[in-house]
């Protein structure tokens, strides 16, 4: 089992793998090594001092893990971001840690990044790559971890043992995704913004795991932990400015299928929750966006009907492979739940020629496991977006509180769904937002066991 993954780490790290100078300068690593965690950092100097604390609880043997932290900006960054990184090297390499830690400094001048490029997916792509080849160095191709933070996420403790003890039980998970808990300020409008933003993504992921998705996960860059083998497969980090860890995780199915991406059940990791501009995409832009133009977008969410419709297509699928029409009656009968999106399912299908494609993929498929794997290998979590966000144009948003109410309930999870506060748009307040997150944030789990 171990040649296999090995070879496969090493052609990626040949093909694809960055030339990064550090590997062959940095101490070697521990024998015990089995975790290699990856921080980019860019302008974290008050925050990545309480990353790293908190990862000073993370396993009761430290040697079994090791921090590698990318320090980086582009070559023409202000002069105030590049001397913050400065001050934030200097740190890190005066800490005194019980595990080992790494410092790649990508921000002085010879070493920054080119403009073009600069940004959190090439420098987590950087810190992953080195991170690859020393855990290959100590035989920890199979199992080796890639745990994904950023510089202002800690973790809760025994964060890399609860890591090491899930990808254990499930050797075949090529991923997994941790819990998480935004911090929720008191003040008012931040608070309803990053509570907004979280019910939305966690209404999301229960909403895709409704339709019997492969891709029913969260993405959030400082969740992710990347098996050593499931990063080769997939090719290696997307080098974006945003949604790099979006579109990994997607690869990692699309290698992998069904099941090589789990939702962990103990690591546990708290994003920050502060309004930013520093990526053009993500939490920190999100609560900022609603912050700064009051805009209601993760309030009201894409109508629970989308995820009906779908649900209805994609449980066709298998009876698809044996009889072509079965996947037209499933989205035509989606319509006894919700008839103008079925309608409109119809209409995208069309639009991306999804019935020529998926009579192609049915020529091409032996066996109707076959057929499952190449539908949704095809019909991807970015085309479930892409007609969700059609949709919601279309009919409007759903106010999330009774969004959720509704998913949750078709998940079976009723006694979740009868908690839910029964408030609309302008009664709800903080106190409101909160309860709904504690609701949400305890079910986190159950959504996954539902289905």
């Amino acid at each position: 089992m171990a040649k296999r993954p090995n070879k496969a780490i090493r052609r990626y790290l040949k093909r694809h793998g960055h030339d990064v100078p550090e590997a062959s300068t940095l101490p070697a690593p521990h024998p015990d090594l089995r975790a290699s965690v990856v921080i980019p950092a860019y302008d974290e100097l008050d925050n990545i001092g309480r990353v790293i604390a908190s990862l000073e609880q993370a396993s009761e043997t430290p040697e079994v893990f090791e921090v590698i932290v990318v320090v980086n900006n582009a070559r023409d960054a202000a002069a105030d971001k590049v001397e913050a990184n400065r001050k934030t090297i200097a740190m890190l390499r005066d800490l005194q840690t019980p595990f080992a830690l790494h410092v790649v400094d990508r921000s002085r001048p010879e070493q920054a990044y080119d403009p073009e490029d600069a940004g959190v997916g090439l420098a987590r792509r950087e810190g992953a790559d080195l991170a690859l080849e020393r855990l290959l160095s100590v035989g920890r191709g199979a199992d080796g971890l890639m745990p994904c933070l950023d510089g202002d996420s800690p973790v809760a403790p025994g964060y890399i043992d609860g890591l090491i003890a899930e990808f254990d039980a499930y050797p075949d998970m090529l991923a997994g995704v941790c819990r998480y808990r935004h911090p929720v300020p008191d003040e008012g409008e931040h608070a309803r913004a990053i509570a907004a933003y979280e019910a939305w993504m966690r209404y999301w992921e229960a909403a895709m795991v409704l339709t019997g998705s492969p891709y029913a996960f969260q993405s959030i860059g400082s969740c992710m932990v990347l098996s050593a083998r499931g990063y080769a497969l997939a090719d290696g980090m997307p080098t974006l400015q945003a949604l790099s860890d979006f579109y990994v995780l997607e690869k990692v199915i699309k290698a992998g299928g069904p099941g090589a991406v789990r939702q962990l059940g103990a690591p546990l990791v708290y994003p920050s929750a502060r309004p930013s501009g520093r990526v053009p995409r993500g939490t920190g832009p999100s609560v900022r966006m609603q912050m700064e133009t009051g805009t209601t977008r993760f309030e009201m969410a894409e109508p629970p009907g989308v995820f009906f419709a779908l649900g209805s297509l994609f449980d066709a699928v298998q009876e698809g492979f044996r009889n072509p029409e079965a996947l037209r009656d499933a989205v035509d009968s989606s319509g006894a739940y919700a008839p103008i999106l079925a309608k409109l399912l119809q209409e995208y299908l069309d639009e991306i020629d999804a019935w020529p494609t998926f009579a192609k993929l049915r020529d091409n498929a032996p066996t109707a496991a076959h057929f499952a794997r190449h539908f949704h290998t095809w019909f991807d979590n970015l085309k479930v977006v892409k007609f969700a966000n059609v949709a919601k144009r279309s009919r409007g948003g759903v106010w999330i509180f009774d969004a959720v109410r509704d998913v949750y309930a078709a998940l079976g999870l009723t006694q979740v769904a009868t908690k839910i506060p029964r408030v609309g748009p302008d009664e709800a307040d903080v106190a409101a937002w909160r309860e709904l997150l504690d609701v949400l944030r305890d079910a986190e789990l159950a959504v996954h066991l539902s289905m």
